[in-house]
């Protein structure tokens, strides 16, 4: 049977989409990769104990075992969990700030080149990653995407791991997309996914760059079991 036009016309839309988003996020990818340096030095002025803060209790909570950094950045919170003595997998797209990471962080952090929603080349180890840190990276990933990147993210995650995910409230920055997130977004996500979800600080923290128009929140996610809720 022929498709009807109305399905036609979703198929597009959603192809459209898919196309858009891919751009987009390879318009952030190669942004990262041309400023790489000055991004290193940004990030790296502060330290990411001061950064994580609001889950740093938590952490010390958690037996130290596997752990994946997505979108790692400068390789300061991979360094941070390597120090804690983590076995630390950090997952970085743009490849100069990647090289630059590597060449400035401890030489057992295994490094690779994936970006959301698949991960591809990103393997967990034994059961599942242990902790997987998402920070300032959820609003970079565009909203058709995020569905997949979140189930992704629990198909690596351990039976007993813990996910964090850091959220930014501001505006955008069109060299760099990012797009509006919601804590409700990410109750919806858990809900359909079936794991628990703690915020840690509903009033947002303010910006550690000292922005005054971007605060953050940020939210653990774990089974249901693991955060007391049977």
């Amino acid at each position: 049977m022929p498709s009807s036009p109305s399905n036609i016309n979703s198929h597009s839309s959603s192809e459209s989409a898919h196309s858009c988003s891919a751009a987009t996020t390879e318009q952030t990818v190669t942004h990262y990769h041309l400023h790489a340096e000055r991004y290193q030095a940004q990030y790296d002025s502060i330290a990411a104990a001061d950064v994580h803060a609001d889950w740093k209790d938590l952490l010390d909570e958690l037996s130290v075992g596997s752990a994946l950094d997505v979108g790692a950045g400068s390789g300061r919170d991979a360094q941070w969990l390597a120090d804690l003595g983590w076995e630390v997998t950090a997952v970085e797209p743009a490849s100069k700030l990647r090289e630059i990471a590597q060449n400035h962080t401890h030489a057992a952090i295994k490094w690779v080149d994936a970006r959301l929603p698949d991960l591809v080349g990103v393997n967990a180890p034994g059961d599942g990653f242990d902790l997987i840190l998402l920070s300032a990276i959820w609003m970079h990933v565009p909203q058709n995407y995020r569905p997949a990147s979140f189930k992704r993210i629990l198909d690596l995650l351990s039976p007993s791991g813990t996910v964090i995910i850091t959220l930014r409230f501001g505006p955008s920055d069109p060299e760099r997309p990012m797009y509006p997130v919601s804590l409700d977004e990410l109750i919806v996500l858990a809900a359909k996914y079936g794991v628990s979800l703690v915020e840690f600080n509903t009033q947002h923290s303010s910006d550690k760059l000292q922005r005054a128009d971007v605060t953050w929140t940020t939210v653990a996610l774990a089974r249901a079991v693991e955060l007391g809720n049977e």
